[in-house]
């Protein structure tokens, strides 16, 4: 049967039609399980080797001895070449994009599938965020980032290369504030959290993190994981959480692609604004959305969400995998 629902976050409404699994799809992603193109491995602009083809590096972990802007290094942050967002102001104007946009090049070799890295260059990809956001909240021009990944064509990357991006602007968008209003609001009338209301029936708990799959999710296992510090912003985490965090997302992201099989996938983090208190009643959170099929004309034009699969169902097949994982 289906069933409408609507998230008590971020109140958008997803539509559960389990039938519309059963429906033939003639159309897949060109990511897939393809073999790589020795074309695109040798046009690859964030390989090893090719520094001189992205911006100048902000930030890098690096081998001992290895210089900046040379090869050596496991992990760098460049300036986004082909930015949404630039240092370039018209202060006062309404139209002012002044902002920052980055990439953070996850690996130095050619690799699509986040899942494929090892635990070291996820806790490399975490810490680095950190230190990034870390930086940018010290200009007071700056109000909100959001961190986020495109992975494959569904996901809507322009490159293969395992890359995320960094975003920060002085606008602050209105689904964000409604979501930080609603979580006040709950806490001001129930005087406990909302996030402790998501996180009731987790899908794991870790030392810190709750792993969820969202009641209203709006993609097929949509899952969400929530620090327990129940933490208002993602760069004020302490290392053991980072690293917890590393640990926990890699495995999610190893069962998804046992459950799915090769797919295209975004994942956002999504901290408030740097002037929220931590008294707000929010908790930063990192949100990953297997993209399986398009959106359609139906959820462009109406902002509600069609999904075949149940969280429930989603719930069991990854509890399933992840302790088949563990054993």
């Amino acid at each position: 049967m289906s069933e409408i629902r609507t998230d008590p976050l971020t109140g958008l409404t997803t539509i559960f039609a389990p039938e519309r699994a059963k429906r033939p799809i003639a159309i897949k992603s060109s990511q897939g399980d393809e073999d790589q193109s020795a074309e695109q491995i040798a046009s690859d602009p964030f390989a090893e080797g090719k520094e001189d083809e992205t911006e100048p590096e902000l930030f890098a972990v690096r081998a001992p001895g290895s210089k900046p802007n040379g090869p050596g290094w496991s992990l760098r942050v460049v300036d986004n070449k082909y930015p949404a967002l630039t240092p370039v102001s018209t202060p006062g104007s309404e139209h002012d994009s002044f902002g920052v946009h980055e990439v953070i090049v996850e690996c130095p070799h050619y690799e699509t599938h986040i899942s494929r890295l090892d635990l070291a260059s996820f806790q490399n990809m975490f810490h680095a965020y950190r230190a990034r956001l870390r930086v940018h909240r010290q200009n007071p021009r700056l109000q909100y980032a959001i961190i986020f990944k495109n992975q494959g064509v569904l996901g809507g990357a322009s490159l293969g290369h395992a890359h995320s991006q960094l975003m920060v602007s002085h606008v602050i968008p209105e689904a964000l504030q409604r979501e930080i209003e609603t979580a006040q609001q709950y806490q001001a009338e129930q005087g406990t959290s909302l996030f402790e209301q998501l996180a009731f029936d987790p899908v794991l708990v870790t030392e810190h993190f709750d792993l969820i799959c969202p009641y209203a999710s709006r993609f097929a296992f949509e899952t969400w994981l929530i620090p327990r510090s129940r933490g208002t912003h993602y760069d004020h985490s302490r290392d053991e959480e980072l690293n917890d965090l590393a640990a926990i997302t890699r495995r999610l992201l190893k069962a998804l692609e046992t459950i799915l099989g090769s797919h295209d996938l975004n994942f956002v983090i999504q901290t408030p604004p740097f002037p929220t208190g931590d008294d707000a009643g929010y908790t930063w959170t990192l949100r990953i959305y297997p993209r399986l099929a398009h959106l359609a004309g139906f959820e462009l034009a109406s902002q509600m969400y069609v999904n075949p699969v149940f969280p429930e169902q989603a719930r069991k097949l990854l509890q399933r995998e992840l302790a088949q994982e563990q054993s």
